[in-house]
């Protein structure tokens, strides 16, 4: 090879580097996930986050704040100090009510709305048009979750909380007749029924507990600001993006 080409060939290469350093420069937010989410939020192939709406809504913001990411199996009662250390720089589907340091952390803008439905048995005739309907009921529910709107009932013996792992746990349960009727978000309901081939002996009751904003909390010291955060999210949402994404996994069977 002539000193020409060599002389070519070695500015190619310097005009590469740069653009080798920035994109290894690129910030890298991790994002959260565990057992506590169930499908359709995380979905696993192996050990390995494969699809979900927590995967599909993180990758969008990636790519339009164009960082990377990484995501982190975080077993539930590990999220709050994860995120106050910066162990952890986001957790996707959550709520300022759901984690005791709310305000030690940043949070966004609304994502969507998730709605607390219920499901008993398609057998049982009875007619439910209110909470004091579950008097006496064994209700099941996801360990560590809060629930407002029926504390006081559980509080008072009302009806009985009985906490699982997840939901997929809590439909096993109603099966077999341990639990009387489970809790659950909407989402969360609708997927696994369609997902499971005894659907027809379940009903989704026509009665919302509560509903909630879901929102991510982001770690104090993320490597993205709450602002940058925030217009990725409502450009996305203009778009219609985070729309498409909630319909890919979504189908109200009520």
């Amino acid at each position: 090879m002539n000193i020409f080409n060599t002389l070519k060939l070695l500015i190619f290469y310097s005009t590469l580097i740069p653009l080798a350093v920035f994109a290894d420069n690129k910030a890298n937010l991790i994002i959260s996930y565990g057992d506590h989410n169930s499908a359709p939020y995380a979905i696993e192939k192996g050990e390995q986050l494969s699809a979900g709406i927590i995967k599909d809504i993180a990758t969008e913001i990636a790519g339009e704040l164009d960082i990377t990411i990484t995501f982190a199996k975080t077993p539930r009662k590990r999220i709050e100090r994860y995120l106050e250390s910066n162990t952890i720089h986001v957790e996707l589907i959550t709520s300022p009510a759901w984690l005791s340091n709310s305000e030690k952390l940043q949070w966004s803008e609304t994502i969507f709305i998730e709605r607390d439905i219920m499901v008993v048995k398609a057998d049982n005739p009875k007619q439910y048009n209110g909470l004091v309907d579950f008097r006496g009921m064994i209700i099941g529910t996801i360990r560590g979750y809060k629930y407002p709107k029926l504390q006081p009932f559980f509080d008072k013996d009302y009806f009985i909380r009985y906490d699982v792992s997840n939901l997929n746990v809590n439909f096993i349960r109603l099966e077999l007749d341990r639990i009387d009727a489970l809790v659950d978000a909407d989402i969360l309901i609708n997927y696994q029924l369609m997902q499971n081939k005894n659907s027809h002996i379940f009903k989704v009751l026509p009665l919302t507990v509560s509903q909630q904003n879901i929102r991510a909390a982001l770690s104090p010291n993320a490597p993205v600001t709450i602002n940058q955060f925030n217009q990725a999210l409502k450009k996305l949402k203009d778009q219609g993006v985070i729309a498409a994404i909630l319909k890919k996994y979504y189908i109200d069977v009520r």
